[in-house]
């Protein structure tokens, strides 16, 4: 018993969450896009806020902006991986590099899918 509660000590989540931080910091350092999605991020915010979204609205832009960043944090692990796990061409890799930058752009479609949906109505 005393181990599953030193497990779950909350030094431990701490350190965590640290550890998740620095990744988010990668990202954000060494990946383009990941900045540019943060921007984007934080103007569909101001515009929820400067229109006064809706909760439903609120709960599909956190929901749409994080799956995005979500998405090229995912495929900035799998190209780092490929890469430090395959030093030369690989067709294998390079297939499961296009996949995941795939999964970037079907994200990002559905996300400006849904920012168009909730503030056209603003700028038409």
């Amino acid at each position: 018993m005393k181990r599953i509660v030193a497990s779950h000590h909350p030094l431990r989540h701490a350190g965590s969450l640290k550890f998740a931080l620095k990744g988010i910091w990668h990202a954000f350092l060494n990946e383009p896009n990941f900045r540019v999605q943060i921007i984007i991020t934080l103007v569909a915010g101001f515009l929820g806020f400067r229109f006064n979204i809706s909760a439903i609205e609120w709960a599909l832009l956190v929901l749409a902006m994080g799956s995005l960043l979500s998405a090229e944090i995912i495929n900035t692990v799998i190209e780092e991986f490929m890469d430090h796990l395959i030093k030369e061409h690989h067709e294998g890799a390079r297939i499961i590099k296009d996949l995941s930058a795939g999964f970037v752009l079907t994200t990002s479609l559905m996300t400006l899918t849904i920012l168009l949906l909730i503030f056209s109505k603003y700028f038409v």
